[in-house]
């Protein structure tokens, strides 16, 4: 199975989504952005790969979020 990572990141004080070297964007707020990036993984898992979504918060101690643990609560 292959991996994907999408990340959430701050980038010059804008809410972004990091898919690889592309970025999606730009998001109001770290919710908006994080729901975008749970929803792309969920599309992933879906089509067979393992997911994962990583917050980079300002404070850069945000959790890494596995959008298959998410998808089972």
């Amino acid at each position: 199975m292959a991996e994907v990572e999408y990340t959430v990141d701050l980038v010059d004080g804008v809410w972004t989504v990091g898919l690889g070297k592309k970025r999606f964007g730009p998001y109001s707020s770290l919710e908006t952005a994080t729901a975008a990036a749970m929803g792309a993984a969920g599309k992933a898992e879906a089509a067979g790969h393992v997911a994962r979504v990583v917050i980079n918060g300002p404070d850069d101690e945000s959790p890494t979020r596995d959008a298959q643990s998410d998808a089972a609560a």
